[in-house]
C-alpha cells in the first residue's frame, strides 16, 4: 500500500481537516492529533486493522500499483469526449434590465438581434442533434433570459413534444437577475425536468443596491428577496432540482452577509443552495475587493448554521464548472457558439456557428486549442504535483487561452464545498 498523492491537511483553530481531492472523502480531527498515517505509509502500517481499513476505503491509503494520474487523466477525458449529454446554453439576447458595474457583457453587443431567426435556427439545429443524445441539457442565460421567456417556453414547449416523439430526456437550467419570475412563469419553466434555477444577491443589502440596480437606477433587493421567498415556497419535496442563490461577495463581512440571508425565512432554508463567489475583475471592471475565493469557510459555516444548503461542484473532474467538455457550447444571439463568454472580445473562444439550415460549421482550431487549454494540466509539473488536482485540473481555459498560464483555484472555493 502507499500513501495517496491527494491527501490535504488544512489546520484550523478549532480542528484538523483531512481531505482527498480524488475521492472526495474528509474527515475531521481534533487540535493536535497525529496526521502521520496520510503522509507516511510507516505510520499507517502501525495502525489497527479496522483505522488501516478506513482509510482505505476512502481513498486516502491505496494499492501500490494504482496510478491515481492517468486515471484522473481518464476520467477526464471520459467526461470530455462523453456524447450522452449535450449541453447547450441558450443566449438568445444580451439585453438586461439590470446595469450591474461588473457585467462581462455589458460593452459587447452581437448586433441587431433577430430572437424570433435565433429560435427558428435553433429548432432547425435541434431536429437534427437532439435525438442523437440520451440527454439534452438546456440552460437559459443572457443577458436576462426571461426578457424574452415566450419565446424561451415556447421553444422548451417544442422539445417536450420532441423529446417524447424521439424518446430522449431533456433538463433545463436557469440563471437569471429574478426580478422577471413571477409564479406562472416559475412553475412553467419547473414543467420543463428543471435542473437548477439561479438567482443572484450581491453581498448585504447596502452593497446589493449599490451594484445591482436596474437601468433606471432602482433598487433590487427588496424584490429579489421577495422573488426567492415565491421561489423557494412552490419548491416540493418531489422537486429534484435546485434552488440555487448566488453570493456575490464585494467588500462585504460574515456579519453583513448574515444579515441579509436571515431576510428569508427560516422554513425554507433547506430549500435552498448557496454558491458564494467573490466578484472578481474583468476587461470593463477592475475594482479592489476585500473578498477572495481563498476564503469563503466563514461564508459557509455562517449559511450552514443559518439552515442553507452549500452548492458544490456538478461539474466534477472538469477544468471549469461550465465550458469544460466537448457537448458543451452557448449559442450567441448572432448564431456563433462559443466555448466561453466570460470575455466576449477573445475571439479564440468561438468554435463556430450554426446556419440557418441547423448546420454547425466550426473552427477545427479553435476547438482543438480550447481541448488543449483544458488538457494542459496533465503536461505542467506543477499541476501534476499539487494535492488539489482532481478538483481543479489547470484551472480556467479561458485564462490559459488568453495568457498562456494556468489559473490556479483555491481550496476554499473548489475543494472545501464537498465537505458541507
Amino acid at each position: 500500500m502507499k500513501i495517496s498523492n491527494f491527501n490535504i491537511i488544512k489546520n484550523y483553530e478549532d480542528k484538523v481537516l483531512i481531505y482527498n481531492s480524488y475521492s472526495k472523502a474528509s474527515i475531521f480531527l481534533e487540535v493536535g492529533s497525529d496526521v502521520s498515517m496520510f503522509e507516511n505509509i510507516d505510520s499507517f502500517n502501525a495502525l489497527d486493522e479496522d483505522d488501516k481499513q478506513i482509510l482505505i476505503e476512502n481513498g486516502f491509503v491505496v494499492n501500490d500499483d494504482r496510478d491515481e494520474i492517468s486515471e484522473i487523466k481518464y476520467i477526464f477525458e471520459q467526461k470530455y469526449f462523453a456524447t450522452d449529454i449535450l449541453n447547450i446554453v441558450l443566449v438568445p439576447s444580451l439585453l438586461c434590465n439590470f446595469k450591474c458595474p461588473y457585467c462581462c457583457e455589458k460593452d459587447f453587443q452581437c448586433g441587431k438581434e433577430d430572437v424570433k431567426k435565433y429560435f427558428k435556427t435553433l429548432k432547425e439545429y435541434a431536429k437534427k442533434h437532439f435525438h442523437l443524445h440520451p440527454r439534452v441539457h438546456i440552460s437559459l442565460f443572457g443577458g436576462e433570459p426571461l426578457i424574452y421567456a415566450k419565446e424561451c417556453l415556447d421553444f422548451l414547449d417544442w422539445v417536450k413534444k420532441d423529446a417524447k416523439k424521439n424518446n430522449y430526456d431533456y433538463v433545463t437550467s436557469v440563471v437569471t437577475n429574478g426580478s422577471l419570475l413571477d409564479l406562472d412563469m416559475f412553475l412553467k419553466i419547473k414543467s420543463h425536468n428543471l435542473l437548477s434555477l439561479q438567482i443572484t444577491i450581491d453581498s448585504d443589502k447596502k452593497n446589493h443596491d449599490t451594484l445591482r440596480i436596474f437601468k433606471s437606477g432602482k433598487p433590487s433587493f427588496d424584490l429579489l428577496m421577495e422573488k426567492i421567498d415565491m421561489v423557494a415556497s412552490n419548491i416540493t419535496d418531489e422537486d429534484t432540482g435546485k434552488f440555487v442563490v448566488r453570493i456575490n461577495l464585494n467588500n462585504t463581512s460574515v456579519e453583513r452577509v448574515k444579515e441579509a440571508l436571515e431576510n428569508i425565512d427560516p422554513a425554507k432554508r433547506n430549500k435552498i443552495y448557496l454558491l458564494i463567489r467573490a466578484i472578481y475583475n474583468t476587461h470593463a471592471y477592475n475594482e479592489n475587493n476585500c473578498n477572495s475565493v481563498s476564503a469563503l469557510q466563514e461564508y459557509f459555516d455562517m449559511g450552514t448554521e443559518l439552515g442553507f444548503n452549500i452548492m458544490r461542484d456538478r461539474y466534477s473532474y472538469q477544468t471549469c464548472e461550465a465550458c469544460a467538455d466537448r457537448k458543451f457550447f452557448y449559442l450567441m444571439p448572432d448564431l456563433t457558439i462559443w466555448k466561453c463568454i466570460n470575455d466576449i472580445g477573445f475571439k479564440d473562444s468561438k468554435i463556430g456557428k450554426i446556419s440557418e439550415n441547423g448546420i454547425i460549421e466550426t473552427d477545427p482550431k479553435n476547438v482543438v486549442d480550447w481541448y488543449k487549454n483544458c488538457m494542459s494540466a496533465f503536461s505542467d509539473s506543477d499541476c501534476l504535483k499539487c494535492k488539489m488536482l482532481p478538483d481543479c485540473l489547470g484551472g480556467c481555459p479561458l485564462n490559459k487561452a488568453k495568457n498562456g498560464k494556468k489559473a490556479c483555484r483555491p481550496f476554499d472555493m473548489i475543494c472545501l464545498p464537498y465537505i458541507y
